[in-house]
């Protein structure tokens, strides 16, 4: 039952922006320093602040906030957890209340395959600035993985 739940929670949108990057590490190092929110200020140049909010375990249903630059507080909600693989969430209140985001990590070739993907709801506002939005996201994606690559790399 829960596997089902989790199948139709990843299919009710399609990514926006999506971009892979491959890391020279094993699945489970990445995912263990990505599941650690607090570090994504050191690989993430939009977060000013990322922390849970929920206990531990961390699971479908935990909570968390990101404080991003230009935007603010924004809580977020995880809707799929995968251990060692995938997480995904839903911003819960804010001016991208309902828009999704999350990583995936993926073994390949003696390393991992690392995947963000964020998915705008289509709010009126986000109508107009999604096409915008999506060029700077794929740059910002971009640059974040080649951050967090040397990062996890060195």
């Amino acid at each position: 039952m829960m596997e089902a739940s989790k199948t139709n929670l990843v299919k009710q949108y399609e990514p926006d922006v999506e971009c892979s990057r491959w890391i020279e590490r094993r699945p489970d190092e990445i995912w263990d320093y990505l599941a650690d929110v607090s570090n994504e200020p050191q690989w993430r140049d939009i977060m000013i602040e990322a922390h849970w909010v929920s206990d531990p375990p961390y699971r479908i249903g935990s909570t968390g906030l990101h404080v991003v630059k230009g935007v603010g507080d924004w809580p977020w909600k995880v809707t799929e957890w995968d251990e060692h693989r995938s997480v995904s969430w839903i911003v819960t209140d804010g001016r991208f209340e309902g828009s999704h985001a999350g990583y995936r990590v993926l073994p390949e070739n003696a390393g991992s395959l690392v995947t963000l993907h964020a998915h705008f709801k289509r709010s009126t506002f986000m109508r107009f600035v999604v096409p915008i939005v999506k060029l700077r996201m794929r740059r910002q994606f971009a640059a974040e993985l080649s951050k967090l690559k040397a990062i996890m790399e060195t």
